[in-house]
């Protein structure tokens, strides 16, 4: 596998940054791993994030967040971290690529996404939801639009029994994608939003406050229905 084809969705939003060297200990089925800058306990921090999806066309993904990260809410009240991004405030980017049919399906082609801080969140969040992030990408004529969901998961789930934040993309760009296409991607999640380029010092998400080997675990399903799953390690110092 290179990392020459990159498709990009997920994680993060939230935090993401320089891609560092994968932990040995990962289980790498997708390629996954998922790195703050800096690693330093409790600090606000980048996310970069990474993912091949083989053979597969992911409809929907889930970034389950290492216990004790955390990330800012729309509601200012109940956020962790403070002061909180606001509506329209850039809080990432994606990185994509994979076989679409707007070029007749003819090869890879490159897309990118801007991912955008939304409020109100809206309806048909899922539950637990508390932010939103819009994923935008615009090529060949087309303008795409994709909402990320940062859910709290207070008693776990089954990737983590412990509380964490997911980021969850109930759909992803599977309708303009190619069937054979191995897409992949690389999401960038900034710790400061962005207004008009320019860093600001609303924050989007922090590492945890403990020390230690941290793990974030990816799940997709793909258009088979089929859920495929990868886990990634980082040391908070």
């Amino acid at each position: 596998m290179t990392r020459r084809k990159r498709f990009g969705v997920a994680t993060v939003v939230c935090a993401a940054i320089t891609l560092l060297a994968p932990n040995a200990n990962a289980h790498h089925d997708l390629g996954f791993t998922a790195t703050p800058s800096p690693t330093t306990a409790g600090a606000v921090a980048n996310l970069a994030s990474y993912v091949s999806f083989g053979n597969y066309i992911p409809k929907s993904s889930v970034t389950h967040f290492a216990p004790g990260a955390l990330l800012a809410h729309a509601d200012d009240s109940t956020s962790p971290v403070s002061p909180s991004p606001q509506h329209g405030d850039e809080v990432g980017s994606i990185a994509a690529s994979s076989d679409l049919w707007t070029n007749g399906c003819n090869g890879d082609e490159n897309q990118s996404y801007n991912l955008t801080w939304v409020e109100p969140i809206g309806s048909g969040a899922p539950a637990g939801a508390v932010a939103r992030m819009d994923a935008t990408g615009s090529f060949f004529g087309l303008n795409i639009t994709k909402k990320a969901y940062v859910v709290w998961k207070g008693s776990g789930d089954s990737a983590n029994a412990s509380a964490h934040y997911d980021i969850v993309v109930p759909d992803m760009p599977d309708e303009i994608t190619c069937s054979g296409s191995t897409p992949e991607q690389t999401t960038t999640g900034y710790g400061y939003a962005k207004s008009g380029g320019v860093t600001t010092s609303r924050i989007v998400g922090k590492n945890p406050s403990t020390t230690g080997t941290k793990w974030s675990y990816y799940d997709f399903v793909d258009t088979a229905n089929a859920t495929h799953s990868d886990s990634d390690s980082f040391t908070v110092t």
